[in-house]
């Protein structure tokens, strides 16, 4: 009935120590990585070619797309390195599949002297200087929201879960969405791991939704591959896979929960906001992660351990930025405190 794919960034350090973006990287650099990485026969069924590739990995390069005035796709500036999956019938499929993805990936990155840093959003820079080269020729082949929209996305990275459920409507599925809308603040706190922004610790936990609330749908209902899925973008990049899976599975236990009354047909960019900068700390806040946690472990089948993980950083008020900002407190170093977080 269910099936769900994730995709999720990896941004990096090079060997100079420098945080890797597309004012000191070239595309070839990321684009030598993915050739190496493998393909698989019958990927091409669930996912789609993205920016210069003629085969769908399940590691690409993400980046800002550039178009002649034909509209014809010519180039990408490098952002980062995503792994995506194939859509899986449960969470443990789908982590299984991004653990070999990760391991393949890093095994042939960290050859290259890449050391990947846990960060949801460029924790320096809020603009590139390669944004000054760019001209009216963009605005041919996108509208002016959607050109600043991929400008903003080039300093966020995320884990994004697309989820379909086979036998629902539109009208359910729309429904689901407009209850993830109402619950997301409470969703995402335990992914945050955004901490620091313009080369300075930020105010709360999450900088990535702080700034993009107002200006980017957390979750959406989009057609793909003729199938109807919920993509939701809510999320942080997680760290390891005890978190990756407690989360996945709190959010299709929201899906499958038929008790959550709330509903919205837009999301609250103050009740976002306001999440990003206390996390769960908040009471009201906490109070509600309790409940959608209790929803979404009785919707759920299977091992509680999941939820047993995310109870103790609920009432710890745990997460990975709160972990980051405590090592900068002792190192007074960005670069250290996002680095050595991932455990796949």
């Amino acid at each position: 009935m269910l099936k769900i794919g994730i995709e999720q960034e990896f941004v990096f350090l090079n060997g100079a120590g420098e945080y890797v973006d597309a004012d000191n990287t070239q595309y070839l650099d990321f684009a030598e990585i993915v050739d190496e990485f493998p393909a698989f026969e019958g990927d091409d069924l669930y996912l789609d070619c993205k920016s210069l590739e003629t085969y769908p990995k399940r590691c690409y390069v993400e980046g800002f797309e550039r178009h002649d005035e034909s509209g014809e796709l010519v180039a990408t500036l490098p952002k980062a390195l995503e792994i995506r999956t194939t859509p899986h019938d449960s969470v443990n499929g789908v982590v299984n599949e991004f653990r070999e993805s990760w391991n393949c990936l890093m095994q042939i990155a960290q050859g290259r002297g890449l050391k990947p840093v846990l960060t949801s959003r460029h924790p320096f820079k809020n603009s590139l200087d390669l944004f000054r080269e760019i001209g009216e020729e963009e605005s041919r082949v996108r509208s002016e929201a959607r050109f600043k929209l991929a400008k903003r996305a080039m300093f966020t990275h995320g884990l994004h879960v697309n989820v379909s459920l086979d036998g629902y409507s539109k009208e359910r599925l729309q429904d689901l969405v407009e209850k993830v809308n109402y619950y997301t603040p409470s969703i995402i706190p335990w992914s945050y791991s955004s901490p620091f922004y313009l080369g300075e610790l930020f105010d709360g936990l999450c900088s990535r939704n702080y700034y993009r609330a107002s200006t980017r749908n957390m979750v959406d209902l989009n057609d793909r591959k003729d199938a109807q899925v919920i993509e939701f973008r809510g999320f942080d990049a997680c760290g390891d896979h005890r978190l990756l899976e407690a989360v996945l599975r709190l959010f299709v236990g929201v899906l499958l929960d038929e008790s959550l009354p709330g509903r919205t047909l837009h999301q609250d960019s103050e009740k976002l906001m306001q999440s990003s900068i206390t996390g769960y700390s908040d009471p009201s806040l906490k109070e509600e992660c309790r409940l959608i946690l209790e929803a979404a472990r009785h919707a759920s089948d299977g091992d509680a351990t999941p939820f047993h993980l995310l109870s103790s950083m609920l009432e710890a008020n745990d997460c990975y930025a709160s972990r980051m900002k405590q090592r900068y407190a002792e190192t007074e170093s960005i670069k250290a405190s996002i680095s050595g977080q991932f455990s796949y």
